[in-house]
């Protein structure tokens, strides 16, 4: 064999064996999202911690000192948050670990994170007051809009107010919806002072805040158009807007 022959033959070797390598680092690499990261992202505490100053812990106990700092939690609301909040982080820790074991899939393991958080929705919106969960969601909004640290917390009929006005409702549909806001707002001041005075237990009480939730959502879809409703759930912050689904 003359010498530019093997000379040939060791390239095309050691091409060769680059594509394999080069192949190898490609399926390494090419994993797909880690679940974890993934269900975490929809961590309800994200949006608001980022509008404060940027301070956004990644320990969950720290995470609930820095929200009942920013929000003036008193200290039994924040033992009852951070029994929801830790419940809620075990339950998505769980669904990751049965992504990794290949017992559901990622989209179930999503569909379940998202009831989890519909049910810390509904129990913290117990244990905040009115002004508080007002305060939560212009913190939402600000979080989401990454640059939105300097507005003003606005009043709730404000706020909807300017949310209706962008999905082109008339005069008539606005009242009506914050008569259905004044409704929830007041259903979930009571349930709150049950809660205080042990009237209801905390799951009694979450239980009703979801059904106080769900009438105002089907209010909602009553008065709005089909397409001024999705249009409203892509602006409210406690579903995922602004512009944010």
């Amino acid at each position: 064999m003359t010498l530019s022959m093997k000379s040939l033959t060791m390239l095309v070797l050691l091409l060769a064996g680059l594509m394999l390598m080069t192949t190898g680092c490609s399926q390494d690499e090419v994993t797909g999202p880690d679940p974890e990261q993934t269900l975490y992202a929809q961590d309800p505490l994200d949006d608001v911690l980022k509008s404060t100053d940027g301070r956004t812990p990644l320990d969950p106990l720290d995470r609930l000192a820095r929200l009942a700092e920013v929000l003036g939690l008193d200290e039994d609301q924040l033992a009852a948050l951070t029994v929801a909040y830790l419940e809620f982080r075990d339950g998505v820790a769980a669904l990751s670990t049965q992504v990794h074991n290949g017992e559901i899939t990622l989209e179930e393991a999503r569909a379940a994170v998202a009831d989890l958080r519909e049910t810390f929705e509904a129990e913290w919106q117990v244990i905040l007051t009115a002004e508080q969960w007002d305060l939560l969601q212009d913190m939402r909004f600000q979080g989401q809009q990454r640059d939105g640290r300097n507005h003003h917390h606005q009043a709730p009929h404000d706020r909807w107010t300017a949310w209706l006005g962008e999905v082109g409702v008339d005069e008539a549909q606005v009242a009506d919806i914050l008569e259905a806001l004044d409704v929830l707002h007041s259903g979930m001041q009571d349930l709150r002072a049950q809660m205080r005075d042990g009237t209801l237990t905390r799951e009694e009480a979450r239980e009703a805040a979801e059904i106080l939730r769900a009438d105002f959502d089907a209010a909602l879809q009553s008065i709005l158009t089909e397409e001024q409703y999705d249009a409203l759930m892509l602006l409210r912050p406690d579903c995922g807007g602004p512009r944010h689904r």
